[in-house]
């Protein structure tokens, strides 16, 4: 029963070693892109806010 956990070792530390850094990188990766999209939304709500177009024709 303990066979599984002893065998191949180093190699199941190894993995899971890489597998919580990678965890962590898309993490902030993640958090990245939720941040650049919050101040994307934020900028083209201003940009409007200020500079309304609209798509009428001027009367005439």
């Amino acid at each position: 029963m303990n066979n599984w956990i002893v065998n191949n070792f180093w190699i199941k530390i190894v993995s899971l070693v890489l597998a919580i850094i990678t965890w962590f990188y898309v993490n902030e990766e993640l958090i990245k892109e939720k941040k650049m999209a919050k101040q994307l939304y934020k900028s083209s709500v201003l940009s409007h806010i200020q500079n309304p177009s609209y798509d009428k024709k001027p009367v005439k």
